[in-house]
């Protein structure tokens, strides 16, 4: 079975369709080039444009990782550091994570997430020993991320917010307090108005740390929810200012190493300014 093996489970739809459901992390535009290719099969058939697939089919695709083009940011022996889009799960069967080790191969572990509709900078490790390193850096803080973030609202001034994160599974959410909770951890966040466009604020956000949608719920508690997001977001300002995806971007990581086994201490990754959706 090849990594691009998958069974489709949903109605019978067009196959364009199909391939984009079960090819999230895919780009459509190599997802048509492969169907007009006939490099897509369908139970074991070639397939041309306009078919019909079935449910309980199965999918495959002819696609090697030279096919494949990654938007490669930063890359040398130990470390890369890809763009992920938004609408893409991190990590995963079917998520970048996966995709990147297809590329580069079955040693590249991812070293932290975006959520799903957040996109920019992601670490990967390229072997163990990196895996190491990156990972008691990450552990210690040593690794800085930067986000770009547009909010709700007026923020005036440049401020620090602390808070305690709970989560809460049954909701598939997270919860942010003033003061200690019980099972509430810590998190702490830099932010810096940009502009002001008279109803939301572009935002330069220095995260510590990096707890599940750590920066969402912070924001929102705040009282300036990143538009777009649909769950700690407000659905009707989100559809008037026509926002269907969270506005955050991770633009930059900065290295701080103390054991510099990987020669990267003091070294800046910054997300070209064409692939800043945040803005």
């Amino acid at each position: 079975m090849s990594y691009f093996t998958r069974r489709w489970e949903g109605e019978d739809k067009p196959i364009a369709k199909v391939l984009s459901a079960l090819y999230p992390e895919l780009a459509y535009s190599l997802l048509v080039k492969l169907l007009r290719q006939k490099d897509v099969f369908v139970n074991g058939q070639r397939q041309k444009e306009g078919s019909i697939v079935s449910r309980g089919s199965t999918l495959d695709l002819f696609c090697t990782p030279a096919m494949i083009h990654l938007k490669e940011i930063y890359a040398d022996d130990n470390v890369l550091v890809l763009y992920k889009p938004k609408g893409v799960e991190t990590d995963g069967d079917r998520s970048f994570a996966a995709l990147a080790a297809f590329v580069y191969g079955s040693q590249t572990q991812v070293m932290h997430r975006l959520d799903t509709n957040t996109d920019g900078l992601v670490l990967f490790a390229r072997n163990p020993a990196a895996y190491q390193a990156l990972f008691a850096a990450m552990r210690d803080h040593r690794v800085i991320k930067y986000y770009r973030a547009r909010v709700w609202g007026r923020v005036a001034e440049a401020t620090r917010l602390v808070g305690y994160l709970q989560k809460n599974a049954e909701e598939g959410k997270v919860r942010v307090y003033d003061v200690p909770c019980e099972g509430g951890q810590r998190v702490c966040c830099d932010i810096t108005p940009l502009a002001y466009d008279g109803r939301t604020t572009l935002l330069d956000v220095r995260l510590e740390g990096g707890k599940t949608h750590q920066l969402r719920a912070q924001l929102a508690h705040s009282g300036h929810f990143i538009v777009g997001d649909g769950k700690y977001g407000v659905d009707d300002v989100n559809r008037r200012l026509g926002y269907k995806r969270q506005q955050l971007t991770a633009y930059r990581l900065c290295f701080a190493m103390t054991e510099d086994a990987l020669g990267i201490d003091n070294m800046v990754v910054t997300l070209p300014d064409e692939l800043l959706t945040t803005r």
